[in-house]
């Protein structure tokens, strides 16, 4: 979202032609120089020197400058909401839309696009409960019920961005209504006033304060104001085509900061279609294929789809967009693969170069004869698991931490610290191969690459990610051993090992090879939502670019993402055209990127059209030799359901 100056706000807005604006709207301007007049009526809270530290490190206090761990990482709205007619959800979506109004913006203070943290304060009984799901799509919320108490302790409380929340209902008194005029005097850095009504009935906003306003609260307006707010949705229709009138016949838009939420229907996608979609994954569920799933989908970078399926374990806890699935082998593509495209960029690998050319250590070894690009391509030929040998025993194990054992591995399991170098040790051993390098698929040879990557960067490969790719993206739900970051609950498990790794797996990964090396290994490891996965591979779509940031160069996505030299898949990723057909002849692009996971997940990019799709399952619970999964062909039949949806709606905006 373009920054303005308010008085070019007005000198375009008074220059230009109303798009359907309501009535309310031509006479905005008229009162709104009250909004700002010394008459108004406020509130005065006055505190003596002693008083304001006393606030500022009560409880209250300390707890209104923090963001508890309840309400960080919950995420239970699915998306679009509900709908009986979703061609009159669009219809009132674009009305609605059209008459919203950024009335006041003070310099750099919308939108909130780097913010770790936000407050939402609101009315006892007016929660805006779908505004404030869709604020947790972009940052932690904290809540704040308003009342006496609150009311004196905020102002000592505004170290986090604050969005004040009301609206005026009919038949409310005034004194409920202007309840949020206790908080004028309040001295704040960074205050949005959203407002759902007749904006006339507000009155002495402060100047320092972003004001917004929208005739009607409803889900589709709680929706978009929410997105306004962090960058992902563009509310001034006069503004925007103000702009257009300057430049007329460039072809130039407004585009928001960052990409959002958009009804199917906006993006092309016939949303009764997907019906479909959501029969085939119940159908899984219902026939114990899969405990539960997220599914998410986007379309030219927008979340257009995104739902949340089942049970974490076919018992009473009910999967959210915001829970976390171990990835299994996606971490080949979204970890490891990402992590030599960076690389790459910088010069400091070559795709020709051999393994001992990095890991002098395998010089005189077979296996240090394969190159990268090869070791990409899982061209190698060398046997499918990691040698971990004599490792799998419970001498290595503990159930308490002493001593060596300091590695947590399980629920009451704690691996000794040695056994990852035991495990590299063990690439000097009998390696088993082809004797012609061909293809075959194999996570020793993605754990080479990590040896290769932590070799180069000089620190570990998760480490490198995090500060390159996972923070810069905001990606919070995506990453390695999650869980001393997330509670328990939001991790979704997958077997049951009683025998080494102390029962269910709930944040360990379930990989034992991945959970010998710590957690971090080049071919598993990774847990995500839906949601951050795909904004990962919406990064592919966008030719390496986030924002403003180029994160990795368009020739290098262009070289890693299409057919490598040696067989049909990509460097570093699996391709439609390897098999999928019933998904090409839906519409899918047969250069259509991606990966799978053994424990159930996949997710795709079609640059073609822009489409990422995500399928998150945690099939092997309880038991991984479940077959259920891929007999039912659950994937397939939801990626071509998608792609059906996807070709059989006329865009109506």
């Amino acid at each position: 979202m373009k920054v303005f100056s308010f008085s070019l706000f007005l000198f375009l807005c008074l220059l230009s032609t109303p798009l359907q604006a309501a009535g309310w709207t031509d006479q905005l301007f008229d009162w709104f120089a009250s909004l700002f007049g010394d008459d108004a009526e406020r509130t005065s809270i006055e505190l003596s020197t002693e008083q304001f530290d006393s606030l500022r490190t009560s409880p209250t206090g300390l707890l209104l400058n923090e963001i508890a761990d309840a309400d960080t990482l919950t995420i239970n709205t699915s998306w679009p909401y509900e709908s009986v007619d979703p061609a009159a959800d669009l219809e009132r979506h674009g009305r609605l839309l059209r008459q919203t109004v950024l009335l006041t913006k003070p310099n750099g203070k919308l939108p909130l696009v780097e913010t770790e943290g936000v407050r939402i304060i609101y009315r006892q009984d007016q929660r805006p409960a779908r505004l404030i799901g869709m604020a947790r799509r972009f940052t932690d919320v904290q809540e704040v019920s308003f009342d006496d108490v609150i009311g004196y302790a905020l102002p000592v409380g505004l170290d986090l961005p604050t969005i004040i929340v009301a609206d005026d209902p009919k038949g409310q008194s005034a004194f409920n209504r202007d309840w949020y005029h206790a908080l004028y005097d309040m001295v704040a850095e960074n205050v949005s006033l959203i407002h759902f009504g007749d904006p006339s009935l507000v009155s002495g906003v402060p100047f320092e304060w972003s004001f917004l306003n929208t005739p009607l609260r409803c889900k589709e307006s709680e929706a978009f104001m929410a997105q306004a707010v962090f960058g992902a949705e563009l509310i001034d229709g006069r503004l925007e085509q103000s702009i257009l009138a300057f430049r007329a016949g460039t072809g130039y838009r407004l585009e928001p900061t960052r990409r959002g939420f958009r009804l199917p229907e906006e993006l092309g996608i016939d949303r009764q279609k997907m019906e479909y979609v959501d029969y085939q994954i119940n159908r899984g569920i219902r026939y114990r294929a899969m405990p539960g799933a997220q599914l998410l989908v986007l379309k030219d970078g927008q979340v257009v789809y995104e739902k949340a399926y089942g049970q974490h374990t076919y018992r009473k806890q009910a999967v959210t967009p915001g829970d976390l699935y171990d990835l299994a082998s996606i971490t080949k593509s979204a970890a490891t693969t990402l992590a030599v495209m960076k690389l790459y960029d910088e010069g400091k690998i070559k795709l020709d170069a051999q393994v001992r050319d990095y890991l002098p250590e395998l010089k005189k070894k077979h296996i240090g004869r394969y190159k990268v690009e090869r070791l990409l391509a899982h061209h190698t030929g060398l046997q499918a698991e990691i040698p971990l040998n004599s490792l799998l025993s419970k001498q290595y194990v503990a159930d308490e931490i002493r001593d060596a054992f300091k590695i947590p591995i399980g629920h009451n399991r704690w691996l000794n610290e040695d056994v990852p170098a035991m495990v590299r040790k063990n690439l000097k051993g009998r390696i088993s191969h082809t004797r012609h390098q061909g293809y075959k698929y194999s996570d020793l040879n993605y754990y080479l690459l990590q040896l290769i990557v932590e070799e180069i960067a000089g620190e570990r490969m998760d480490e490198l990610l995090e500060r390159e790719f996972y923070q810069p993206m905001r990606l919070g739900r995506l990453g390695f051993r999650p869980i001393g970051n997330f509670p328990a609950e939001q991790l979704v498990p997958t077997v049951t090992d009683k025998w080494l790794r102390g029962g269910l797996l709930r944040g360990y990964v379930h990989d034992e090879g991945a959970a010998f090396l710590g957690g971090v290994a080049g071919h598993a490891g990774l847990f995500a939502n839906a949601h951050d996965l795909g904004r990962l591979f919406q990064l592919f779509n966008d030719e390496g670019t986030f924002g403003d940031q180029q994160l990795i160069a368009p020739e290098t996505v262009a070289l890693f993402t299409g057919k490598n030299s040696y067989n049909y898949r990509a460097l570093g990723f699996d391709r439609l055209a390897g098999g999928w057909q019933n998904v090409i002849n839906a519409g899918a692009s047969s250069t259509t990127f991606g990966h799978l996971g053994f424990s159930g997940t996949s997710v795709w990019a079609d640059s073609e059209n822009d489409v990422v799709f995500v399928l998150l399952t945690n099939r092997v619970h309880p038991d991984p030799n479940n077959k259920r999964f891929q007999k039912m062909q659950i994937r397939g039949k939801v990626h071509q359901g998608v792609y059906q949806a996807l070709n059989s709606w006329e865009a109506a905006l």
